[in-house]
């Protein structure tokens, strides 16, 4: 169980992939919304990602900053993370390190809590590239520490796992998706510290998959009913009855 201000917070929580503009009066994270003060004690990690990154500019856009802004004050219980490309390790080391400082210098109202670094090579060569990455999020810790990474498949070296505070371990088609033979789960590559990210799920709510993954301690998941083109910008059409679950999962 994690302890976030004063507040108890559950060990397996969820966590979205928010790419998906906010709108009018922040119209279309409305459901997010709702869903977060509904369940106080589960935690929410909402990956905030304005233009495949922050975006050209040294802030975003004030819709962005608004409802950015907003969904950090409904609760303890959400942080936000900035997307980074990466490009499986070829984008080039001087732009992912600029986006990452991008999103560091946001002002503090509405600046992320960590870095997602997505298209990771978990491989071996490229340990201390990443390293650096990881190194440069916690670089200020009044600005961020969580790294997340995501290889969205299991890491081929372990020692990832002592970098980042969390690694999508999967990130696939639900059919393609079996707990827990899809997941190496030991010492050195805790349940605490993997994130599982499902599309195409099946169109009514996978209760039994939950409840596997929140026993099991996964510290994040993601599911949704919807295609894979539109899996991140669109909100699941169950998504509140799915942080219920992953809620009552915990009870």
């Amino acid at each position: 169980m994690l302890i976030q201000g004063a507040r108890a917070l559950l060990s397996s929580g969820a966590i979205f992939p928010l790419y998906i503009y906010p709108g009018d009066d922040c119209s279309a994270w409305s459901t997010l919304f709702d869903s977060i003060p509904a369940n106080p004690n589960l935690p929410f990690t909402l990956i905030i990602n304005p233009a495949s990154g922050p975006g050209s500019d040294s802030v975003p856009d004030t819709t962005y900053q608004a409802c950015i802004t907003q969904a950090l004050s409904l609760g303890n219980n959400v942080n936000t993370v900035g997307y980074v490309l990466t490009g499986y390790g070829e984008r080039a080391s001087a732009d992912v390190l600029q986006d990452i400082n991008t999103y560091m210098d946001w002002p503090v109202a509405y600046r992320p809590s960590g870095i997602f670094l997505d298209e990771t090579a978990a491989t071996a060569e490229y340990l201390d590239q990443y390293t650096s990455y990881a190194n440069q999020v916690r670089a200020d810790d009044s600005s961020g520490s969580i790294v997340i990474l995501n290889p969205g498949i299991n890491v081929a070296d372990p020692g990832f796992f002592s970098i980042a505070d969390f690694i999508v371990t999967a990130e696939a088609f639900y059919d393609d998706f079996s707990f827990p033979d899809s997941l190496i789960i030991n010492a050195t590559e805790p349940a605490a510290k993997q994130i599982v990210i499902l599309h195409d799920a099946p169109s009514t709510l996978p209760t039994a998959l939950i409840d596997d993954l929140t026993s099991a301690g996964i510290a994040s998941t993601f599911i949704t009913s919807m295609p894979q083109g539109s899996a991140y910008n669109t909100t699941p059409p169950y998504w509140e009855s799915f942080c219920a679950e992953l809620t009552s999962s915990q009870s």
